[in-house]
């Protein structure tokens, strides 16, 4: 269920939906099952007790609670809104053109199904296997889901239907922008419809339409909003672009870049998307998904220009690696969320469950995601074509209309690398051609 929410929502939000609700029925299935012990033998101390099916209790709660976290990690790969590490790349120029919901659900979905799949039999294989649950029984069930009800009631409401089919017709716009956006462009071409838009028009629609729970209020209020938005999370995807501007701004982003060419400039395309994954993977342990989607993803654009890769080839598998965030609590906030919550239990998550359980998944995940990134990236992008125009900026990277052969392809037009003083341009064979000679060709 939080892997396929978290592919139509924020993971965040999933994961701070979810977890109270599984707390609540742990911390239900705990005290029955420490009653039961104390039942059983009343000669017992309570420690004694607690060896018994509180144990057990114990043992798949922590289970439950890294399967909630991980469970929302990889399904926010699946969409462009669903993790930070996304929309950090969509904010690098030129992309918005390129990446739609569609195709990066398309490119990103068997990555993310693989690092689910995985996740559970990880998760399984440690908290589940051979557990016997005598304390999670149909009374402890029954008497969550009464007191459920009892605050939100036993039926779907009206509000909640219309609440559901907004989120469906979001899902349903973003997934078809690309034939929606060719009939709002200006008359020069350029699209006017964009994920954004989209987006905030089934939002809108909370505002404007009626509620039937709170007659005279709409189905969304603004006082909700202030009260129970995290605010917080807009700063933190924010501060990200702030921090992937200040890299470009700065000039530290072609610095990192070139330090990154230098180690990937001759590899072959698997080896460089394994590179990449391994890279990304292991710093999102140490900085966070966030911090390493702020400085990598910039770098490695530049780096992609440097060496006139394509660079989808770079940004793809570091966008999906800075999600394979298993480790340490604070790789993601998925994870610093369910280590929070588990507080409200008797005996609370710990570091070490997150790395016994998050090391092994997170070296399966990196083969296989290596393996289905590098496969989908080339079938739905090109990323093994030639450097594309749209990719040039046309300050240190120009396009020119050189034919040749630009690794097994051949073209017409090509781009280049521009010098420091912008007199002479390198191709990706090594040539380098004069730009004032060249600019002055057409007018010969």
């Amino acid at each position: 269920m939080c892997y396929v929410l978290s592919m139509f929502c924020n993971s965040i939000a999933v994961t701070l939906m979810i977890t109270p609700f599984a707390i609540g029925l742990m911390g239900a299935a705990e005290e029955q099952a420490r009653n039961s012990d104390m039942e059983s033998d009343e000669e017992h101390s309570m420690s004694d007790a607690e060896d018994g099916a509180a144990k057990g209790v114990q043992r798949f709660a922590d289970g439950l609670l890294l399967g909630i976290a991980y469970a929302s990690t990889c399904g926010g790969i699946t969409s462009l809104t669903g993790a930070i590490p996304n929309e950090v790349m969509t904010g690098i120029p030129g992309m918005q053109g390129i990446l739609t919901y569609r195709s990066w659900m398309i490119f990103a979905l068997p990555a993310s199904l693989a690092a689910m799949i995985c996740a559970f039999i990880v998760i399984y294989v440690r908290y589940i296997y051979g557990l016997r649950l005598s304390a999670m029984t149909q009374e402890v069930l029954e008497v969550e889901w009464e007191e459920f009800a009892s605050e939100y009631g036993h039926k779907m409401s009206r509000d909640e239907v219309l609440v559901g089919l907004l989120q469906i017709l979001q899902f349903g716009l973003l997934f078809s922008r690309p034939i929606l956006s060719k009939h709002f462009q200006t008359a020069y071409g350029e699209v006017l419809l964009g994920d954004s838009t989209l987006a905030c028009f089934p939002a809108i629609l909370l505002f404007l339409l009626p509620s039937k729970r709170r007659p005279g209020q709409s189905l969304l209020t603004w006082p909700t909003v202030h009260d129970k938005f995290d605010f917080g999370l807009i700063l933190l995807i924010g501060g990200a672009y702030a921090i992937a501007d200040g890299f470009k701004q700065s000039g530290l982003n072609i610095a990192l870049g070139s330090g990154i060419d230098d180690l990937t400039r001759n590899q072959e395309p698997l080896l460089l998307t394994f590179t990449i994954v391994l890279m990304c993977t292991i710093c999102t342990q140490i900085f966070s998904a966030v911090g390493t989607a702020s400085t990598l993803l910039p770098a490695l654009n530049s780096a992609a220009q440097t060496s006139l890769k394509h660079p989808l080839s770079m940004l793809l598998p570091a966008a999906v690696a800075c999600s394979f965030a298993f480790v340490l609590p604070t790789a993601t906030p998925g994870n610093v969320i369910v280590l929070a919550k588990s507080q409200d239990l008797p005996r609370a998550l710990r570091v070490r469950d997150f790395f016994f359980t998050g090391l092994p998944l997170t070296v399966i995940t990196v083969f296989v995601g290596t393996f289905l990134i590098h496969i989908m990236e080339v079938v739905i992008f090109d990323a093994e074509e030639p450097f594309p125009k749209w990719a040039c900026d046309g300050v240190s990277c120009i396009w020119v209309s050189v034919t040749g052969l630009v690794g097994s392809h051949q073209v017409t037009s090509q781009a280049c690398t521009a010098d420091i003083e912008v007199i002479n341009c390198t191709l990706s064979n090594g040539t380098t051609i004069d730009i004032a000679t060249y600019m002055a060709a057409p007018g010969a």
